[in-house]
């Protein structure tokens, strides 16, 4: 979503060639992100994962804590794992989210060796197979011998390590009952600006 163009002309006009001359028939089809096919999502088994930032930047100072919300667009081949903001606001008691948190400085967090808690949250309201996926992903993306992993149910959350790393107990959204309405928006630029509206009627 935040990727400049010039990636896709660099691999437009230098690798799609050399591939070319691997693949007789190789058919390119430029993806935006949330915009993913069904055969697309279909390789990654449910645990597509998009991280935040660029990838080869070095974090600056001490590694960040991060956390990823489990969404899922109408089927269970779309679900990803999107990282969000570290805040304790962002989370939602109908859905599932990964919290890690580093516990060493930034030179040691590049190294495969780097020990991390990483709790996987199971909110009040979250369904079932959501929970079991998340538990899923949190053992096979996150997990190795120096990282912590528990699973946590809503309510049952440590005080030391959890809300500490999310910036303390904030209130946030009990429910997600806006899922099962359907909603009108209206997109416009006649202002001379981008606005977005809901179309009550």
């Amino acid at each position: 979503r935040m990727a400049p163009n010039m990636g896709w002309l660099t691999f437009t006009f230098g690798l799609e060639r050399k591939f070319k001359q691997l693949c007789r028939r190789l058919d390119v089809v430029r993806t935006h992100q949330q915009q993913e096919g069904l055969k697309f999502m279909s390789h990654f088994n449910s645990q597509f994962c998009i991280r935040d930032g660029k990838r080869n930047r070095k974090p600056e100072g001490p590694p960040p804590v991060e956390l990823f919300e489990l969404r899922s667009n109408g089927s269970a081949l779309c679900t990803r794992l999107v990282q969000v903001k570290a805040d304790a606001s962002q989370l939602n008691s109908a859905f599932c989210y990964i919290l890690y948190v580093p516990l060493e400085s930034a030179e040691s967090a590049e190294s495969d060796t780097a020990s991390a808690l990483v709790y996987a949250w199971v909110g009040s309201k979250a369904d079932a197979d959501c929970a079991r996926l998340i538990e899923q992903i949190a053992e096979d993306k996150f997990n190795n011998p120096w990282i912590s992993l528990q699973v946590l149910a809503e309510g049952s959350e440590p005080d030391n390590f959890f809300w500490l790393a999310l910036g303390g107990r904030k209130p946030y959204d009990p429910d997600a009952d806006f899922l099962n309405y359907t909603r009108l928006f209206r997109c416009s630029n006649e202002k001379g600006y981008f606005t977005v509206s809901e179309k009550c009627t």
